[in-house]
């Protein structure tokens, strides 16, 4: 029998990656955190992960403040179940630094590593906002793009639609800086709908998004009664339904 994962494995197991990093959310809050909107404050969340209804393990992000005023660090790791682990590493790792304030965020740096030694797929860069420039290096190769202000990483990302709900504003769009290519994603509401997950029944707010030229549709269901924390997320390929995360813990740091 062949032991190597095939590349149907791969994808999803990756998948459930590309989908947490469209969907992750602070924890509530009563008061306005330091350097931050109301409502934005230290967090860790759990999903379950599916991709074609085969459970991969569980995603794990997290929101906390840095250094400085109005600095904070998004993280997203993996802690895939013996299937996962055949195309995601338990030691993979995303890290977005950014500043956030109720105007928006600005992201400043960001990594990720797979978790292998092989530094191939890992990925790495800086922005330089007096400069509107960002360089770094993606999958072995450097690069240095012009930005414009209001561009996002997918940690940054994150944080940028939470900020946009919590403010009441409904976003439409966000430049994505993905690896060392600018994508452009579409973001619509759906309107309202009740989820039950592993830590109950949610009312929510449904949000879509797409990239341009992309088969793929992600939506997200937000609980207001949670300060918009995602309780669930699904992709959909070509209208079928791919990966999907629900919520099955939440920690407020």
């Amino acid at each position: 029998m062949n032991s190597r994962p095939d590349r149907t494995t791969r994808r999803g197991a990756l998948g459930l990656i590309a989908v947490a990093l469209l969907l992750g959310a602070p924890a509530p809050g009563a008061a306005a955190a330091e350097g931050g909107p109301a409502g934005l404050q230290p967090f860790k969340v759990r999903y379950q992960a599916t991709f074609r209804g085969i459970s991969g393990g569980q995603i794990e992000n997290g929101l906390r403040r840095g250094e400085r005023p109005g600095q904070w660090i998004y993280e997203t790791r993996a802690f895939p179940n013996l299937l996962g682990r055949v195309a995601v590493s338990p030691q993979a790792r995303e890290r977005g630094t950014m500043e956030v304030t109720s105007a928006g965020v600005r992201p400043l740096s960001f990594q990720f590593d797979d978790g292998k030694s092989d530094l191939a797929k890992d990925v790495r860069f800086a922005f330089d906002w007096s400069a509107g420039r960002v360089a770094g290096v993606a999958q072995g190769e450097a690069f240095d793009l012009p930005v414009a202000p209001g561009t996002q990483d997918t940690a940054s990302v994150q944080a940028a639609m939470i900020v946009e709900l919590l403010a009441g504003r409904e976003p439409k769009g966000f430049t994505i800086l993905m690896g060392k290519r600018l994508r452009e994603y579409r973001y619509w509401s759906e309107g309202r709908a009740t989820v039950v997950t592993p830590m109950g029944q949610f009312d929510t707010v449904v949000w879509a998004n797409q990239r341009d030229g992309s088969d793929r549709v992600v939506k997200v269901w937000h609980a207001p009664s949670l300060g918009y924390v995602p309780v669930q997320a699904v992709q959909f390929r070509k209208g079928q339904l791919e990966t999907q995360l629900k919520l099955v813990g939440l920690e407020r740091l």
